[in-house]
């Protein structure tokens, strides 16, 4: 198998991959992905470690954002331990977070811009093989390019594999791909997303704990609140009394235009604070139109507003506090469930936000398993189900079930990072 996937690689993936680039070298999508991967040629953040002779202790590697952020306070803690990490990630969605990182940490830090259409397996810059000296992979969810698989196969190499997921297969009702298997084949750790994951792990032959590390790092965010909203969000205190003034109060977070009828038979004395997914003029534009139309105009809180105004409708055009300002809210419905997916559900279950709601459309979403056995988790399909939820709110208590994952991160960050 070793020396198949070797071969398929070298003699067919790798020449094909470069006749397409060339043949489309015209198109803009793959002018802007060649760019983005050229800027690997650019700073000292970006030499392999073994241009000075060092090697890594720890090689992260991610597509965007949410995978970045699943592998966070594994990050943060391996850079107190004093490791050297190397972070190589797909997505320039995440280039900026990881970037700032590495600037605060040169000596411990290098980055890679997987270089997918510019890739080259003789130029360091260009190979992931050849760039990366750690012995030790942790791969997060997405990305299965063969690169990965073909560095797994050399002596003293160890792969870890870290929210693994099969919702997608299952939703489908699809088996694992072959290629798929074969990665998990090569690794030496698999840590599941979910309970279903693991069982279905098991019956494929494969062993491995449950956790989200998000859990952690969400955690991590809402203990810096104060400081975070001090710099970030100077209304905050006006805003948290203008809650207190009215206490029922419900949040859209990560919210769509099309998530917006549920809100046409809500009560008027509720507050609704709405945080648009996208913050596009096109997005807010189709926001305060919809809500003019339910005779709820929208105060807007932007980087300019100073002052907080008596309104039962905020529309808040801020990014990067959401996280933090679940912690205010007993419910909180989270948007995307109209769209193709939900967004985070984790975010409002760990900040504590004790009634949840979503869309239907959240076979994606592993946290949506996770937030529904706590009992705190309301699918919702229409504006009556948004009322009823409302008006009959769940009586939970999970604070010993939220403690139990929350100790269970120190055990599973070993296993992970230890080295």
């Amino acid at each position: 198998m070793k020396a198949l996937v070797w071969l398929s690689y070298y003699f067919f993936y790798f020449p094909l991959l470069k006749f397409l680039v060339f043949l489309f070298s015209w198109h803009p999508k793959v002018q802007e992905r060649l760019e983005f991967e050229k800027r690997n040629d650019l700073g000292p953040l970006f030499r392999s470690f073994s241009l000075t002779g060092e090697r890594a202790d720890l090689c992260f590697e991610f597509s965007s954002e949410g995978e970045y952020q699943q592998a966070a306070p594994l990050i943060d803690d391996a850079l107190i331990y004093g490791k050297k990490i190397e972070l190589v990630f797909f997505s320039p969605s995440v280039e900026k977070t990881v970037l700032k990182l590495a600037s605060l940490h040169p000596d411990h830090i290098r980055c890679l811009r997987f270089p997918l259409l510019s890739s080259n397996p003789w130029v360091k810059t260009r190979s992931f093989g050849r760039w990366v000296t750690s012995k030790n992979l942790i791969l997060i969810r997405y990305d299965l390019f063969p690169e990965l698989l073909l560095w797994s196969f050399k002596k003293d190499r160890q792969l870890k594999m870290i929210w693994v997921t099969f919702k997608k297969e299952r939703s489908l009702g699809k088996n694992p791909s072959w290629w798929k298997i074969q990665f998990l084949k090569q690794a030496k750790e698999l840590i599941f997303a979910g309970p279903e994951d693991q069982d279905q792990g098991k019956n494929l032959g494969f062993q491995g704990d449950v956790f989200d590390f998000r859990l952690e790092q969400i955690k991590r965010r809402v203990e810096k609140k104060a400081d975070k909203f001090l710099h970030h969000f100077s209304l905050y205190p006006e805003f948290k009394n203008w809650l207190k003034a009215n206490p029922k109060a419900l949040i859209f977070g990560n919210a769509w235009p099309s998530d917006l009828f549920l809100l046409e038979k809500i009560p008027e004395n509720f507050l609704v604070v709405l945080v648009p997914h996208n913050l596009s003029d096109e997005i807010l534009s189709s926001f305060k139109k919809t809500l003019n139309t339910m005779g709820r105009a929208p105060f807007e809180v932007n980087e300019q507003t100073e002052k907080m105004t008596d309104t039962k409708t905020m529309l808040l055009n801020r990014k990067g506090i959401l996280c933090e300002l679940y912690e205010d809210f007993d419910y909180a419905y989270v948007g995307g469930g109209f769209e193709t997916s939900i967004h985070s559900v984790l975010e409002p279950l760990v900040a504590g936000s004790r009634q949840i709601s979503c869309g239907p459309l959240h076979f994606r979403s592993t946290e949506f398993d996770m937030a529904k056995k706590t009992g705190r988790m309301t699918e919702i399909k229409n504006s009556e189900e948004l009322i009823e939820w409302l008006m009959h709110p769940k009586d939970v208590e999970d604070r010993d079930k939220m403690n139990l994952l929350f100790h269970q991160y120190q055990k599973m960050r070993e296993s992970v990072i230890s080295c």
